[in-house]
């Protein structure tokens, strides 16, 4: 009986055990020769959205099945580009939870021009384990997941921008986390502001958001903001609180899960009773955000959302010179 050749991957000492020195020069080199584009774009996502699912990065086009987004996620952990956020000790499935691994830290820098040792990197792991803010963080993934895969079924849609709280640090200034995304649909720009729900804060707080994205519109004249609640009785409350507040120069909409898909007539503008798609919220008139109201260079740049590698360029949707494929 002839025995089938089992191939290894020998895991580096650098990822084996947690190092305190800086990966070696030549390793990285080694590494980078070893990339395709959509490993680039997938580290790069991890680096811009700290977390993601195999399912998601799927979704948003990195494999075409998730059977081989898990065989090629699982060999990026073992040369250690990315990591599992949750160790379950068993199989990757589509369930499983990455984050950026120690060369995907090393070479993704998020403002340190220092090199990032495994072990610190490790650290930051297991912090994001216990983190508070990682509720909130999975549900505006969720969020712009379901906008991407929608924007892939309705031609001449695209989900152009989703920025992270790091990305919009740079515009807004801002102390809490912000999200910002521009959805486009028929040349239409949809540019917006997003606040999840985590949970634990008190909607009274929640609502007291408001103030600083008054400031932010006056700032930057992106002045469409969504509050997505975690359920129905979460959204009751924080309206009630958000009528009280001065939305003044403010388009405020809220919705939660239960209401359905975030592209479909879900959102209720504060002080009516109606509810609207994303679509019908107000246009931008340009790609956002004009280079007045950038403080300084957004370094690096967030990725596009949707891989897509017969795209010409990044704005062909939004031009109307290309249109998403069928998805099988």
């Amino acid at each position: 009986m002839l025995e089938v050749p089992v191939m290894l991957t020998t895991y580096h000492p650098q990822f084996t055990v947690p190092s305190t020195r800086p990966i070696p020069a030549e390793l990285l080199l080694a590494e980078c020769g070893r990339m395709r584009l959509p490993d680039w774009w997938a580290v790069e996502m991890l680096a811009e959205h700290r977390v993601l699912t195999t399912a998601q990065l799927t979704a948003l086009g990195f494999a075409t099945t998730t059977a081989s987004a898990t065989r090629r996620l699982a060999i990026l952990a073992r040369r250690g580009w990315i990591d599992r956020l949750w160790n379950t000790g068993t199989a990757v499935t589509a369930d499983t939870w990455w984050c950026l691994g120690p060369i995907g830290a090393q070479l993704t820098p998020l403002g340190e021009d220092h090199d990032v040792p495994p072990a610190q990197v490790y650290r930051a792991r297991d912090r994001l384990r216990q983190h508070a803010g990682l509720p909130g963080l999975l549900q505006a993934n969720d969020f712009f997941v379901d906008l991407a895969t929608h924007a892939l079924t309705e031609p001449g849609s695209d989900l152009r921008t989703w920025w992270s709280p790091r990305t919009c640090r740079y515009v807004t200034g801002a102390r809490h986390a912000a999200w910002h995304g521009e959805y486009i649909h028929d040349r239409d720009r949809h540019a917006f502001w997003y606040q999840p729900d985590p949970g634990e804060i008190r909607p009274a707080d929640l609502a007291d958001r408001v103030h600083a994205y008054r400031r932010l519109a006056e700032q930057t004249g992106l002045a469409t903001l969504l509050f997505h609640a975690a359920d129905p009785q979460r959204e009751q409350d924080l309206r009630r609180y958000l009528e009280r507040r001065n939305t003044r120069h403010l388009t405020v909409v809220t919705s939660n899960p239960e209401h359905g898909h975030p592209a479909d007539p879900v959102w209720q503008p504060i002080g009516e009773t109606h509810r609207l798609a994303l679509t019908d919220l107000p246009h931008t008139p340009e790609q956002w955000p004009p280079d007045t109201v950038t403080f300084k260079q957004v370094r690096p740049q967030a990725p596009h959302p949707i891989y897509d590698p017969e795209r010409p360029y990044e704005e062909s949707v939004a031009d109307c010179e290309y249109h998403y494929p069928p998805r099988p």
